[in-house]
Formats: structure tokens, sequence, C-alpha cells
């Protein structure tokens, strides 16, 4: 019997427009993707407002083909 073992997940690190919370902006960020979601890159602050960007929305994320 042949056991499969789990692919380590590979991360990338990119820059995607990310929806800021407490100020309702739209701004740019670091997100981490994987082959299924991104999400944002903890420690980050907005730049207009200076709150945490850590439960912020991925609105869009461009990647090729």
């Amino acid at each position: 019997m042949t056991k499969l073992l789990p692919k380590p997940e590979l991360r990338r690190e990119s820059t995607a427009a990310v929806h800021c919370y407490i100020c309702t902006h739209t701004v740019t960020a670091t997100v981490f993707v994987d082959r299924r979601s991104a999400i944002v890159k903890p420690g980050q602050k907005c730049p207009r407002c200076a709150s945490a960007l850590d439960a912020a929305y991925v609105l869009n994320l461009t990647q090729a083909a």
C-alpha cells in the first residue's frame, strides 16, 4: 500500500489591492499567494489611516498566465 505525502505549500509574495475596513479605501499591500487563496502579509499598516491590514480583503491580484 502506497502512502501519499502531501506536497509542501509554496507561498510567494506579490503586491495586490486590498480593502481597508477602517478608512474604507483600496490600498496596495504585500500578500502571500498559494494555489487557492491570497492572504495579506501580517504586520502591515494602511498608508492612509495607519490601521492594521491583517484582516483586509484582497480585491485585485494580477497574475501572469
